[in-house]
C-alpha cells in the first residue's frame, strides 16, 4: 500500500489513532498554533533530520529530539530506549521532510570525497571508503516511505508506544501525517 499524506488544518483533521496522544499535541503546537502547558517531562522523542532548516514550533520541555540523515533510527537503538525508560516520552514521531538530500545521497559521491579532501584533509580513498561505507545506511529513495517504514519497524519494537510518520512540508512549513 502507497502510503498517502494527511494535512492537519483543523483538530478534526487528525488520524484518530493520534488523538489523545503526545503525536496529535506535536500536530496541534505546530500546525495550528496550539497553546503550551507546563511538561512535568518529555512527552515525545521527534526524530528529525539535520538537514531539516526550519524548527518544529514546540514549547520547552515538550519533546526530545533526535537529529539523523532521513530521521533514520537504526544506529539509535539505546537513545530511542533511553527516551522511553528514562526521558519518559511516551511517543515517538519519524519526522522526514521535502527536499531530503538523502534521497539523491548516491548522485553527491563526488561533491562528498572532494569536500572531504579539501575541508576535512582526508586521503581520496579513506573519503570514498568512508562515503561506500555508510551512504547506503542513510540513502533513501523517498522520505514519504521511508518514514513509514521506520514508523512501522519502531512499532514492532515497542509496541505500547505510538510511532507516527510525518512529513515536514518546507514550502508550507507544516507537518503533514503519512498514513500508510
Amino acid at each position: 500500500m502507497t502510503p498517502t499524506l494527511k494535512p492537519v488544518h483543523t483538530e478534526a483533521d487528525i488520524l484518530p489513532r493520534w488523538r489523545d496522544t503526545p503525536v496529535a499535541e506535536l500536530l496541534a503546537l505546530h500546525n495550528l498554533g496550539a497553546a503550551a502547558r507546563q511538561y512535568a517531562h518529555p512527552q515525545i522523542l521527534i526524530a528529525t533530520c539535520p538537514e531539516q532548516h526550519a524548527p518544529l514550533r514546540l514549547p520547552a520541555g515538550f519533546a526530545l529530539s533526535l537529529h539523523t540523515a532521513a530521521a533514520n533510527l537504526k544506529r539509535d537503538p539505546f537513545k530511542v530506549s533511553w527516551a522511553i525508560g528514562i526521558g519518559q516520552a511516551s511517543a515517538i514521531a519519524i519526522v522526514g521532510h521535502t527536499g531530503c538530500g538523502m534521497v539523491r545521497l548516491r548522485d553527491q559521491r563526488e561533491e562528498f570525497v572532494e569536500r572531504m579532501v579539501a575541508a576535512a584533509g582526508w586521503s581520496r580513498p579513506a573519503a570514498e571508503q568512508h562515503f561506500d561505507h555508510w551512504s547506503d545506511l542513510f540513502a533513501v529513495a523517498d522520505p514519504v516511505a521511508f518514514a513509514a517504514a521506520e514508523a512501522a519497524r519502531l512499532r514492532a519494537r515497542y509496541p505500547k508506544i505510538p510511532v507516527a510518520a510525518l512529513l515536514y512540508d518546507a514550502a508550507g512549513q507544516t507537518l503533514l501525517q503519512i498514513d500508510a
